[in-house]
């Protein structure tokens, strides 16, 4: 079977000290949550390596997290995307001699780029932007919040890695597999147009962060 791209949903969250979880023998993973992993103890019983991302189990029986685990509790939410696109590449070497001319090996550096198209945002009672186009602009402007009766609050600009989150075939039903591509990014360009017969809209551009991208696989639970 074949599937269009609308069918693909994104989702992003970026590191916030707050979410970090850190284990001590007791501490529970919750049911069906997101966790990005930061580091891992000797006794871990955390399934995946250091750098990457698990789904918390769906039932009742969670993973414990030991002394030394210390993992991100991601909270995507959903960028409503126009497009997406994305990028791998693998470096390559020259290693040609007379015996092979012009041959190359690769170095195993991937590099992952993209970029997301998008529409503003904003909160159909507040008119506040939305999580997602806050996270966004916060990467490349201060936010100062006034609430308009002398208190002020000050957001700095915060270049903190993002976590995207593309679940490549939503809509699947229960006990068919979820198929979700996971890349740490960094925002790397943002573009507006605020044409008077256009909708609003940012254009991103991001490149692999700090982190294993993978896909995982897993099933879609009731």
């Amino acid at each position: 079977m074949k599937i269009t791209g609308s069918k693909a949903s994104v989702f992003l969250d970026s590191f916030d000290n707050s979410n970090v979880v850190i284990g001590d023998g007791s501490i529970e993973t919750t049911a069906k949550h997101k966790y990005f992993v930061i580091s891992k103890a000797a006794t871990s019983s955390i399934p995946v390596p250091e750098g990457t991302f698990f789904i918390a189990p769906a039932g009742v029986s969670q993973i414990t997290l030991a002394v030394g685990d210390r993992v991100l509790k991601i909270e995507p939410d959903r960028f409503c995307k126009t497009t997406a696109s994305f990028e791998f590449a693998m470096g390559s070497v020259e290693a040609g001699d007379d015996c092979d001319p012009g041959a190359t090996i690769s170095d195993g550096i991937l590099t992952i780029s993209g970029s997301l198209a998008g529409l503003f945002r904003y909160d159909d009672a507040t008119q506040d932007l939305d999580n997602v186009t806050e996270i966004v602009v916060n990467r490349f402007l201060d936010i100062i919040e006034d609430d308009g009766a002398g208190v002020y609050t000050l957001h700095k600009r915060n270049d903190e890695q993002i976590y995207l989150l593309t679940l490549l075939n939503s809509g699947g039903a229960v006990g068919t597999t979820e198929n979700w591509l996971f890349v740490p990014i960094n925002i790397t360009s943002m573009s507006m147009s605020l044409g008077n017969t256009d909708v609003q809209n940012k254009d991103l551009s991001f490149s692999k962060g700090e982190g294993q991208p993978i896909i995982y696989k897993v099933p879609v639970s009731a």
